[in-house]
């Protein structure tokens, strides 16, 4: 229907409800996106609304693309204009706007530290805007010259955790 190749197959869930994988993949795109802005340096109350809309939208009868090319994204709940204009971008284009603006001040790098288990998003901040590791390069130096077990709330366990991670990482395990 538009021009990005979002996957517009149906999928049962386990509850047996119909979910859309296009859909999933834009509830994942905003998500990464709160999380990026963040990790960048947005307060966690001005992306919250994104958090929502994407479970709304993960769990919509509906697929997005079809109400994209209908007009009707307005007609899901929470969804305001500006909302509206970034889901319009991500189905055409799989990206939006302030995704584009953000990557031009802060490297994108930086999600790769919240997909190591046991990190989240206040971990990622810490290390990001307090110690500067933008990403696993930055993460392994921090490792190899000891420094990361000296970070404000990073502990033994973490550490352990983290090279696991970036060991099996190596080995192509993750």
């Amino acid at each position: 229907m538009t021009g990005f190749p979002l996957d517009d197959t149906p999928v049962t869930d386990g509850d047996g409800k119909t979910q859309w994988k296009g859909n999933l993949e834009i509830a994942d795109k905003l998500r990464r996106l709160a999380d990026y802005l963040v990790i960048g340096g947005m307060e966690e109350l001005k992306v919250a609304h994104f958090r929502r809309v994407a479970d709304t939208i993960a769990h919509w009868p509906e697929s997005m693309e079809a109400m994209r090319h209908e007009g009707r994204l307005r007609k899901i709940p929470r969804i305001g204009t500006t909302i509206q204009h970034m889901l319009q971008q991500y189905v055409d284009t799989g990206t939006c706007d302030k995704w584009t603006e953000w990557s031009q001040r802060v490297p994108e790098s930086v999600l790769d530290l919240v997909a190591i288990p046991g990190l989240g998003v206040k971990t990622a901040v810490m290390m990001y805007q307090g110690y500067g590791i933008d990403g696993l390069p930055a993460l392994e130096r921090a490792l190899e010259n000891h420094r990361l077990g000296t970070l404000h709330g990073i502990g033994p366990k973490t550490v352990v955790r983290i090279r696991r991670h970036l060991e099996a990482r190596a080995r192509g395990e993750v």
